[in-house]
């Protein structure tokens, strides 16, 4: 009986165990007391009950402390345990002994902290997909590649993180939003959206001004025009391309894979990455126009230097129709070709700071004069330079009059250091230098020409380019 008294006990709560406590520490020794002083009078009665009534309070009192002390230290217990988790220890769980209210919080606080576990982990995956997203972009935005090369990045490293389906880049022409990147989408649906369909979610994101996350959860009605085109059939997450309080265009992500819609930690990361698109893809407009109208401006100062010097007139036409054949018979690729072209137009642009007198000289230069000539290609280089999108031809205007022995200027580069492209120019300017007026001199004939450029072989010409060239005339 006094085992299934005791377990029945310590399966109380602790306000019914105070409330025990303190009837055998306080209450039960008071009434004893109360009564043995009713009874005083009685001798008999009391030399016979007192001993038992004092040994009955004591026990009282001793079994009403060790009871308060055993609550006292669960509550203790579970403070300090409950101290470790706050102060980081989250895989600490508190055990208890007993089985009431403190039994009960230790286990929920054990819940809480595991699922609070759970979180940070899946907080700090979040931060570490977050973190690796935003470097590769931000990587990609800081180094040489086009901006189509950063879109196509930016969407493919996206729609990886957000685990979707499919994703666009839109940028608004003439009314329509008009993909310029995708990934994932099937080729039929690539084309242009009118800012006139109103059932589009991603029109609605880019006349609100505001990211859309809709899946069908939500409404299959709302999905209808997306449905139809084949863009998403589940779910879309579309933010707009902000800049200075106006919209470029929207980007997109359709159906994410393992679940029905995307994550409010989605909507945060392609809200980020949104932002600084559009700044990318304005920066990349604003470069557009400066380059244009640099290269306008130089190519400009290339007819002036041939206005300058009449006996170069033509001069670059005739030397870039060369290098054009040449390209062709060593079959160079499009992108070479077209630098080699517009390095072509523009190799003897650093004339233009070359003095008159210098230039137009009818006799021979002299040592000083010569290598006041000889700075045209670096002349021409720093014209270049500052445009980054005309480095290669920079690098081509410099050097096109180094030889494959050395003793070339102006850095007296060897053939090891001349790409192809430099070759064909050096050999195309050349020739027809040879077979042009200048003031100090006569025209060479073809024939003249052609045998200057098979004794200077191997020395001042690349040998394979030489043989080429003349058997292409």
């Amino acid at each position: 009986m006094t085992r299934i008294a005791i377990k029945s006990l310590s399966q109380r709560g602790i306000l019914q165990k105070l409330i025990v406590s303190i009837l055998l520490m306080a209450i039960i020794p008071l009434v004893l007391i109360i009564y043995l002083l009713h009874t005083e009078a009685s001798e008999v009665l009391l030399k016979n009950n007192v001993k038992a009534t004092m040994i009955f309070m004591i026990c009282s009192i001793c079994i009403g402390y060790i009871l308060s002390r055993k609550i006292i230290i669960s509550v203790v217990k579970l403070a300090r345990d409950m101290q470790d988790v706050t102060q980081g220890n989250l895989s600490k769980k508190i055990k208890t002994s007993e089985n009431d209210e403190v039994d009960m919080l230790a286990g929920y606080f054990n819940q809480i902290t595991g699922e609070l576990e759970k979180n940070i982990e899946d907080l700090k995956e979040s931060k570490k997909v977050i973190q690796d997203v935003l470097l590769r972009i931000s990587s990609a935005m800081g180094s040489d590649k086009k901006i189509d090369s950063i879109m196509e990045l930016t969407l493919e490293t996206l729609n990886q993180a957000l685990n979707a389906s499919s994703g666009t880049i839109m940028i608004l022409k003439e009314d329509k939003l008009k993909i310029m990147v995708s990934y994932g989408v099937i080729s039929d649906i690539r084309g242009n959206i009118s800012l006139k369909e109103e059932e589009s979610i991603i029109v609605k994101a880019y006349k609100d001004q505001k990211t859309q996350n809709v899946s069908r959860a939500d409404g299959a009605e709302q999905l209808v025009f997306e449905k139809e085109t084949g863009f998403a059939y589940k779910s879309i997450l579309c933010a707009p391309l902000m800049y200075k309080g106006g919209v470029l265009g929207v980007i997109s992500m359709h159906d994410k894979k393992n679940g029905d819609s995307f994550s409010e930690d989605d909507v945060v990361l392609i809200e980020n990455l949104a932002g600084q698109m559009a700044i990318a893809i304005e920066n990349s407009r604003l470069n557009q126009d400066i380059e244009r109208t640099y290269v306008e401006t130089i190519s400009t100062l290339a007819l002036a230097v041939e206005a300058k010097d009449p006996y170069t007139r033509g001069h670059a036409k005739r030397v870039t129709d060369f290098v054009l054949r040449l390209a062709d018979e060593f079959s160079l690729d499009k992108d070479v070709k077209d630098v080699l072209r517009d390095a072509a137009l523009l190799h003897d642009i650093g004339k233009i700071g070359v003095k008159d007198e210098i230039l137009l000289k009818p006799g021979s230069l002299t040592p000083e004069e010569r290598r006041h000539m000889q700075l045209h290609p670096i002349i021409g280089e720093n014209i270049l330079r500052p445009i980054h999108s005309l480095n290669k031809i920079a690098y081509l205007v410099r050097h096109h009059h180094e030889r494959v022995d050395g003793g070339g200027y102006p850095d007296e580069l060897t053939k090891e250091y001349l790409s192809l492209s430099l070759k064909i120019l050096t050999v195309s300017d050349a020739y027809d230098a040879m077979t042009s007026d200048r003031p100090y001199r006569k025209a060479m004939t073809k024939d003249e020409a052609c045998q200057e450029l098979k004794r200077c072989r191997g020395t001042y010409f690349d040998s394979k380019v030489v043989d080429v060239f003349l058997k292409m005339l």
